[in-house]
């Protein structure tokens, strides 16, 4: 997938009539402007408060939350946390394979949550931040979440795939998106090795 793939996903979600943004690998490189590596499925963040829309534009498709793996979302089910993420396969397909492996066919969203005009994090509700700053739009002209939120999700595992975007975002990330940065590590994951970076 490359980000001419991302653009034609966007444009699918163009009427859904709400609100959405690039997150995961896919934002990292999108801020980049150029594609640094493999990428097995695309994220799509929404708010929490978009989740019955989000549903009604894809209709008939299956809709899944994942708990431990996927399960069947209720049709009067409103999700709350610790759920924040959510599938949608297309009809006919059934429910998601056990070991799941993504398929580009399918929809994957996190929800993300916020208090008015206020976004909150879900690894800690004291990390908050104006909703008007968490997303830009890319070069190419798709939105995304700003870096330095991203690569505080990506803080939680250090995989790989992780390592590499944070090398890649750190020389790109302003001095207040680097402090930013430090300051939610030093709440959310005091002592991370990413802290020594961001001087």
């Amino acid at each position: 997938m490359g980000f001419e793939e991302v653009e034609k996903v966007g444009a699918l979600l163009g009427d859904s009539g709400r609100g959405w943004y690039v997150c995961g690998g896919w934002a990292i490189d999108l801020f980049l402007g150029r594609v640094t590596r493999e990428h097995e499925d695309l994220e799509i963040g929404v708010f929490r408060d978009h989740q019955r829309a989000l549903r009604e534009h894809y209709g008939d498709w299956g809709q899944f939350k994942s708990v431990s793996g996927w399960h069947a979302w209720g049709d009067d089910e409103f999700l709350e946390l610790p759920i924040h993420q959510i599938l949608f396969r297309a009809r006919g397909s059934g429910p998601p394979p056990d070991p799941w492996e993504p398929v580009d066919e399918e929809r994957q969203f996190f929800l993300d949550d916020r208090d008015g005009d206020v976004w909150i994090s879900r690894r800690d509700a004291r990390l908050r931040r104006p909703v008007r700053e968490l997303t830009t739009t890319s070069v190419h002209g798709v939105p995304v979440v700003v870096p330095e939120v991203q690569l505080l999700y990506k803080a939680k595992h250090h995989l790989d795939r992780d390592e590499h975007d944070f090398r890649e975002a750190l020389p790109l990330l302003t001095d207040e998106q680097k402090a930013w940065l430090k300051a939610a590590l030093e709440l959310v994951h005091p002592g991370d090795p990413w802290l020594t970076a961001l001087v």
